[in-house]
């Protein structure tokens, strides 16, 4: 009986290692499982951020405005043989014509500063008749299109300015561009236009301290000079008859 009990306590006893060595073993297993502890990364909160900036380069800046400027565009009336009955619609081709000449360089014509009277009035009809074979009528031009007829008619180019000041026509005329600008005859209170008021088209070439320089091809306006108040009320009394404001356009080649 002794002998028995001996041996089953052995057999107990063996039990528990065995069972303390499976636990173990699950115990150790368990534990290498375990994800590794990654290690911490500090973000320094005061560190600065590197960032690329794309340089603007420097502003645009605009042409210089100066004391007084006068340009050396030739002149034309819009009747240049003293036949308005031809050309009493005709100031849009005179200013244009006026325009061309400037840009191409000739600015007299054998010591004149004159076009050629019938060279202009020929000229001024080409225009006219070109405008009724593509228009269908010979149009009061607004400031705009007067651009564009240049364009298509002579291949310049034109741009249109709105909301114009007495600063932006300087500008351009200090730049070496003429200005053409719209207006009614009866504003700008000279004595030489008729009773009717008519929209007309006026080449600014200059300016000095108290005028504004322009070829005014409704009278003998070479070199007319108007005050800059009269001017732009000029401008202004266009509008309800055309639709546009203080609008002005200058043409390049």
């Amino acid at each position: 009986m002794r002998t028995r009990k001996r041996q089953t306590n052995k057999k107990y006893f063996l039990y528990i290692i065995s069972l303390a060595i499976a636990i173990g073993g699950i115990a150790l297993f368990k534990m290498n499982e375990r994800p590794k502890a990654q290690p911490e990364v500090k973000v320094e909160k005061d560190a600065e951020v590197s960032e690329t900036k794309k340089d603007p380069g420097p502003k645009e800046e605009l042409p210089s405005i100066k004391d007084s400027a006068i340009l050396p565009v030739p002149f034309t009336l819009q009747g240049p043989l003293n036949n308005l009955n031809i050309h009493e619609e005709s100031c849009e081709e005179a200013a244009a014509l006026m325009y061309h000449y400037f840009l191409e360089g000739q600015y007299t014509f054998g010591g004149s500063t004159v076009i050629p009277p019938q060279k202009a009035n020929d000229e001024m009809i080409a225009m006219k008749n070109w405008q009724v074979k593509n228009y269908g009528v010979e149009p009061d031009l607004s400031i705009e299109k007067l651009g564009l007829f240049m364009q298509q008619y002579y291949g310049y180019n034109y741009n249109t300015f709105k909301n114009i000041t007495r600063d932006d026509i300087k500008r351009e005329v200090s730049a070496g561009n003429p200005v053409l600008v719209p207006v009614m005859t009866h504003s700008l209170k000279n004595p030489m236009y008729g009773r009717e008021n008519t929209y007309h088209i006026l080449v600014i070439k200059g300016y000095n301290a108290q005028n504004v320089i322009t070829n005014d091809a409704g009278v003998r306006g070479e070199n007319q000079e108007y005050s800059w108040d009269i001017l732009f009320g000029a401008i202004d009394a266009q509008t309800p008859k055309m639709g546009q404001g203080r609008e002005m356009v200058i043409v390049t080649k």
